[in-house]
């Protein structure tokens, strides 16, 4: 990863998530909530990169985040995590699952 982009990573999700909503990979909010982590979790598979990505989210507060932390991928899957579920618009990947399931 290059320079952690805390806008192009949210954006890139929802289309991520659209796609595979759109290919039928995803069924219901549940299967999108796995998606979620599972693209959080892969972006913080190097301390390097969980370091940007800590910084680029100014994250230093670790005792409310709802997560024990005790090592900087946590740090930084917690701090994406948070940002995601702040920024993230679900709105048309929940459309594009609802039309799947009424049809």
């Amino acid at each position: 990863m290059e320079t952690f982009n805390k806008y192009l990573f949210v954006s890139d999700l929802e289309a991520e998530l659209l796609d595979a909503a759109k290919s039928e990979q995803l069924d219901d909010l549940d299967a999108v909530h796995d998606w979620i982590s599972q693209s959080i979790d892969n972006a913080c598979i190097y301390y390097s990169d969980c370091f940007d990505i800590i910084k680029a989210l100014n994250f230093t507060e670790f005792t409310n985040s709802g997560f024990e932390i005790t090592n900087v991928t946590q740090a930084a899957f917690a701090a994406l995590l948070e940002h995601v579920q702040e920024n993230i618009d679900l709105t048309e990947v929940e459309a594009e699952i609802e039309k799947i399931q009424n049809a």
